[in-house]
């Protein structure tokens, strides 16, 4: 396990190239022996904020170079302001997976491009949304070393489906491409234990690579330190150290 020895960080906000348009990117990279694993670190509905700034920092000084793409670049280049769970909201229903995914698999050729990264120990990670877009991701992309979903959707309800959410994670569990790591909270209005359990139960009889941890007690989103009326501490300190037991496990070993 790596938690013990902390690098030092350079980080940089800049753009790449993700299909016919640019989008901003946050980047964190460690003062590590190259070439090193490398994550690309998926967003929340709040988007590429100080939590997730923070988030791709707190990744790197583990050993990671962190990419952050900003799902939520608008064709101007400007990111979209979030925040309130309310403009959060009203950003994810303009964000369709297949962008958000395309926006991860051009993450990853940017951090294969450069050569401090080793191309064949690159894992996604995300949260809420960008859980969803993760579970998506491993099973659209064939690159991908692991990924870990904290929280992402599992089902679409039916009046769901349609531009922005064109398949349900669910219906894609089957294509998963490599080792899987999910944490799920209490069940909500979001993820119901049924979905939790349909999850579990489709990557066994699919034989797929996974883990699963859920916690019972606390809320989905409880990672997120930048809002207190979800975040839990305990349990994001359990979940931080199991992420890097996997990660090491599949990017390290």
């Amino acid at each position: 396990m790596s938690m013990g020895q902390k690098f030092y960080v350079d980080t940089a906000v800049f753009r790449y190239r993700s299909g016919y348009h640019e989008i901003n990117a946050f980047l964190a990279v460690p003062s590590v022996a190259t070439p090193m694993p490398a994550i690309v670190l998926a967003h929340d509905v709040y988007g590429l904020d100080e939590h997730m700034q923070d988030l791709a920092i707190r990744f790197a000084r583990e050993g990671y170079a962190v990419l952050v793409p900003d799902f939520f670049t608008t064709r101007s280049g400007i990111s979209a302001p979030s925040g309130t769970i309310v403009s959060a909201q009203t950003l994810r229903r303009n964000a369709p997976d297949t962008i958000a995914v395309a926006d991860v698999r051009n993450g990853y050729n940017y951090l294969k491009g450069q050569d401090y990264v080793d191309p064949y120990r690159v894992a996604v990670v995300g949260f809420g949304f960008g859980g969803t877009i993760a579970l998506l991701s491993a099973a659209q992309t064939t690159e991908l070393a692991a990924a870990v979903n904290f929280y992402g959707d599992i089902v679409y309800r039916r009046e769901q489906i349609g531009r922005v959410k064109p398949n349900s994670p669910a219906d894609m569990l089957g294509l998963v491409n490599c080792p899987l790591l999910s944490f799920y909270g209490a069940p909500d209005s979001d993820v119901s234990r049924q979905e939790v359990e349909l999850l579990e139960r489709t990557l066994r009889g699919k034989n797929k690579t996974y883990e699963l941890k859920v916690y019972p007690s606390v809320p989905n989103g409880f990672f997120n330190d930048s809002r207190p009326e979800s975040y839990r501490a305990q349990s994001a300190r359990d979940a931080f150290a199991r992420t890097f037991n996997f990660l090491d496990r599949y990017l390290k070993a």
